[in-house]
């Protein structure tokens, strides 16, 4: 069905067809709108006009990410929480194809306005990556606009490292600590580098005594990898009792976020003189120091990697904080 209107100076044509997005074209004189809507209505009827796709909004197909793809993550609750965070936004009643690369740079200017550019890096990897899902498996003709933008440059890495006395006051908070396993967990992630999910995952059936290993079947990079443990890990592991689960550590990765928390905080108490002690300490800093540490053993950068699971220099240098006055000792 067909229909021409006259809108101000011009003659609108509107081809519709049921359950498809109306074409619309405007004309100077009224024939050939005329003209154009026969046409146009000639190429459907022969099949060699394919009506133009009515796209979804970006808010349904974030959705059916997280359903469809999202479970299949390492980093599902990550995504859930970007999201999540997306629903709060204009762009997410968006249709897909309104959404142009000044769209989203406009999007990106204004939450650095409100949160760190890594912060919006990640955002934006997330929105990239429901495109190139619509665009490649779910087959909606669209272009990713993420692409089309310059991403924020990354923060500097953190360089938190643990300096004199706050190991031995966060240990004793930990010994003191309800959660009896606290201070084995903290111990493991200074002398080890494993990630929290990693070390709240292990299992007595991964750890081998004998060896002083914890193997490790599923890690962030996808590679699973052999931990070697020192004496200090070794001991602090045999202190754990055996559970019928086969666990090495029964809490639950929430329960023992809380707890180190509380221990910090108590740590953190204990010096009054000082507000820096123990401040901005978050335990993936644990990772940080344990790398370092590794390198002053005189462990060389592949051996390194091996322990900690770093593929690559550069993220391994990020993880690396050689205290100059160290570097000075070891050149004199």
């Amino acid at each position: 069905m067909s229909s021409i209107r006259r809108r101000g100076e011009k003659w609108q044509a509107r081809v519709h067809r049921k359950e498809n997005k109306p074409i619309v074209k405007s004309f100077s004189n009224k024939t050939d709108a005329l003209k154009w809507a026969r046409n146009v209505e000639s190429q459907l009827d022969l099949g060699t006009l394919a009506p133009k796709q009515t796209m979804p909004r970006l808010m349904s197909m974030v959705d059916r990410y997280v359903v469809e793809v999202t479970p299949t993550k390492k980093g599902e609750s990550q995504e859930r929480y970007r999201a999540n965070q997306f629903r709060k936004r204009k762009l997410a009643d968006m249709q897909l194809d309104k959404i142009t690369g000044e769209v989203v740079a406009q999007y990106r200017d204004a939450r650095l306005k409100e949160v760190s550019p890594n912060t919006v890096r990640l955002e934006l990897a997330f929105l990239s990556v429901v495109f190139e899902q619509c665009r490649k498996e779910w087959g909606l003709a669209v272009s990713n606009p993420v692409r089309q933008i310059r991403m924020p440059k990354p923060g500097k890495p953190r360089q938190r490292r643990l300096e004199a006395g706050e190991e031995e006051a966060l240990l004793q908070a930990c010994r003191e600590s309800g959660a009896h396993y606290l201070q084995t967990f903290v111990i493991l992630a200074i002398e080890t580098g494993m990630r929290f999910g990693e070390l709240a995952g292990v299992t007595w059936a991964n750890v081998n005594l004998e060896k002083r290993t914890i193997y490790l079947p599923d890690t962030k990079n996808g590679s699973p990898r052999t931990v070697p443990l020192s004496t200090r890990a070794l001991n602090a592991i045999q202190t754990q009792p055996r559970s019928i689960d086969g666990r090495l550590f029964l809490a639950k990765p929430g329960s023992i976020r809380s707890a180190f928390l509380i221990a910090l905080t108590k740590a953190q108490a204990t010096q009054h003189d000082s507000k820096n002690f123990l401040r901005e300490l978050r335990f993936h800093d644990l990772r940080h120091e344990a790398v370092t540490r590794l390198f002053e053993k005189g462990l060389n950068p592949i051996e390194v990697g091996m322990v900690s699971g770093h593929k690559t220099l550069s993220m391994l240098q990020r993880y690396t904080h050689l205290r100059s006055e160290e570097l000075v000792a070891k050149l004199a």
